[in-house]
Formats: C-alpha cells, sequence, structure tokens
C-alpha cells in the first residue's frame, strides 16, 4: 500500500466522490429541542445555512449559544432519547441525514464528515495508544490490514507537525502535550479524507503560540484536500481571517450572517457589535477596562419575547421586546442578513420611536 493521502484517495472512489453539483451541506430550518426536568430547551431553534466544497464557515457565539450542539446534530450525536419533535433538514450532498438511522450515520461519520472536539483529553480515550485510535476508523472504513493502518496513522501524525511520528505512534494521550493532543485529534479527523471538517473549538485552552500552529495547519491542509470546514468558536477574532463567511449565534438562533468582510465592515446586529467590541485591542494601553456584554444569556427553556437579546441590548426600544425582528437582508448587500429591528448604524429604539410619536409639522 502506498503511504500517502491518494491511497486513501483511490479506497474512496468505490463509494463515489459524487457529483452533486449543489452545495455540499444544506442546513434548513434545523430545531434541536431536548426534554429536561425543567422543561424542553431550545438549544437550536430554526437554524439555516449553506456549505459550498472548500469554503469555510465561522460559527461564533458565547457559551450555550448552540454552537457545540449544531455540529453534534449535524452528526446525529445528540442523545435521540431526549429529542422532541427534531425538524428541519440536514443535506449532505443532497442526502438528508436527519431521518438516518445509526448505521446509516456510521458510514457517514469519519468518512464524509469528520469533527474535532473541544477537549482533546476527553476525546482521546486515555488507555488507548494514539496510533490505536487514528488506525480505528481506517480499519473500520476501508477494511485495512493492521500494518497498512498503522503505516497510515505514522503518516498523518508526520503530516500535522508531531515530531517522531513513529515513536509517538505507540504513547497514550497523557504523554503528549496539549498542543500535540489537539494534533492526534485532527490526524483521526483527518484519516478518511472525509469532504467536511467540523473543528468545535479546536483550539480551546492552548496558548497564542499553539492555537495559531494549529489554525495555521488546518488551513494548509483544508487547502490541499479541497474540504469545506465549519470553524466553531466564541472568539470573532479567531475565525475573522480563516472564515470565508461568518454567522453568529444567539440563544440557540442566527442573530447575523455573511461574508467574513462584510461582517466586520459593515456589522449590524448589536450582539455582533458587543462581541467584536469585547475584544481586547493591543493597541489600548495597559490596564484598561475590558468591556464585557451586560446581563446574562437567556434561559433556553422559557426564552424571553420578541428579539432573544432584548433585555442586554443598549439599543432596544419597545418594539424589541413584543414582536421578534425577521432574519433579513442587509439593504447594501443581499448576502448579508441580521435579525434586528434597529440596527447599528441607524437610530437606536428610543430615537426611532421618539420620532415617530412626534407630531409632523403640516405644511399649508
Amino acid at each position: 500500500m502506498r503511504n500517502d493521502a491518494a491511497a486513501v484517495g483511490e479506497l474512496l472512489d468505490p463509494v463515489g466522490r459524487s457529483d452533486f453539483d449543489g452545495p455540499l451541506l444544506d442546513v434548513r430550518d434545523l430545531t434541536t429541542h431536548f426534554q429536561t426536568p425543567r422543561g424542553i430547551v431550545r438549544a437550536v431553534d430554526g437554524v439555516s445555512f449553506t456549505l459550498e466544497a472548500g469554503r469555510t464557515l465561522g460559527i461564533v457565539g458565547e457559551s450555550g449559544s448552540g454552537k457545540t450542539v449544531l455540529s453534534r446534530s449535524i452528526l446525529g450525536l445528540s442523545p435521540r432519547r431526549q429529542l422532541v419533535d427534531p425538524q428541519g433538514q440536514i443535506l449532505f450532498e443532497g442526502r438528508d441525514l436527519r431521518p438516518m438511522d445509526e448505521h446509516e450515520l456510521r458510514e457517514v461519520r469519519g468518512r464524509q464528515i469528520s469533527m474535532i472536539f473541544q477537549d482533546p483529553m476527553t476525546a482521546l480515550n486515555p488507555v488507548m495508544k494514539v496510533g490505536r485510535q487514528i488506525m480505528e476508523s481506517l480499519r473500520v472504513h476501508f477494511d485495512m490490514s493492521k500494518a497498512d493502518a498503522r503505516e497510515r496513522a505514522i503518516d498523518l501524525l508526520g503530516q500535522v507537525g508531531i515530531p517522531s511520528p513513529g515513536v509517538r505512534v505507540d504513547e497514550y494521550p497523557h504523554q503528549l502535550s496539549g498542543g500535540m493532543r489537539q494534533r492526534v485529534m485532527i490526524a483521526i479527523a483527518l484519516s478518511c479524507e472525509p469532504k467536511l471538517l467540523i473543528a468545535d473549538e479546536p483550539t480551546t485552552a492552548l496558548d497564542v503560540t499553539v492555537q495559531a500552529q494549529i489554525l495555521d495547519l488546518l488551513g494548509r491542509l483544508q487547502s490541499e484536500r479541497n474540504m469545506a470546514v465549519v470553524l466553531i468558536s466564541h472568539d470573532l477574532e479567531v475565525v475573522g481571517g480563516r472564515a470565508d463567511d461568518i454567522a453568529v449565534m444567539y440563544a440557540g438562533r442566527i442573530v447575523e450572517m455573511g461574508p467574513a468582510a462584510e461582517l466586520f465592515k459593515a456589522t449590524r446586529m448589536p450582539y455582533t457589535d458587543a462581541l467584536l467590541r469585547s475584544v481586547p485591542n493591543i493597541e489600548d494601553p495597559p490596564h484598561t477596562r475590558l468591556l464585557a456584554i451586560g446581563g446574562r444569556p437567556p434561559d433556553l427553556v422559557s426564552p424571553p419575547p420578541g428579539c432573544r437579546f432584548n433585555p442586554r441590548c443598549p439599543r432596544a426600544g419597545f418594539r424589541c421586546g413584543v414582536q421578534e425582528p425577521p432574519l433579513a437582508p442587509d439593504d447594501d448587500n443581499v448576502h448579508h442578513i441580521y435579525r434586528c429591528w434597529y440596527p447599528v448604524g441607524g437610530p437606536t429604539g428610543p430615537e426611532a420611536e421618539a420620532a415617530e410619536a412626534r407630531p409632523r409639522r403640516v405644511e399649508h
């Protein structure tokens, strides 16, 4: 067996590199609600987006905004016993993943769509050597011999920048640094040459230097494989220079989405603006107080009426608390959509409502 990515590519041919000409991933009005002792949690509540092959979608938002549940819903990893009336479609190359059973989903996971989980220490098996964990999916999906799978595992460890891969392949996760464990996770995710990679907070708990190395590595591997990537983060700056498009999530819904450059240049949703303002600025003098978003994210068992960001929004007016804004296109760019009655760049809610209430002068 040839010890390179092309060999795995040949193994993929029998199942077919699809000629489907639509979006690689098309998520339509997806809802993922869970039954809990407190009531129904609306973790993902009507989310839609598309992703083309080779492109990167960044999904950002605070903890609890629904990012991770969204990513796990795509792969069918949510606990089915707790799901309440799941709706919507998850079309991958035109096939709906939502109604698939566990056996059908196993054929998709790893081979077509892979995922890098947040914490490698909990995602990796602590009592299994890292090489064996890479070999597992290769042997399941491609029926490789143990020797061929081991060769491929060593090659993958080298590709993701782990020194002495022939030695590291026989080590346990606790023997590796945090950055190296994350690289092992990437090697596992890329082992079967997936068409779509979901990276859920891939740089969590890593120092900034290692963060940059991991993100650069992902970018290089994506370019080499023409792979689509969903990059999930709570930090807009992390995805800003690496995503083609950005979707901002709040309380289970997308509140702003568009091309990355446009979203940064003409932010419209006050929540997105607040996330940007909370990022430290290197030009600020030492000991400058960081800006925080006031209040707390809403309870997803009983979200507030109207706009879900309304209780924390400095621009909110009366209408925001009684009527939910639709996800509508910006006047200047139809590809930039947002969910707000009083967007950034226009009058605030109180200003607009005061102007509407002011008596109009009648010309004689």
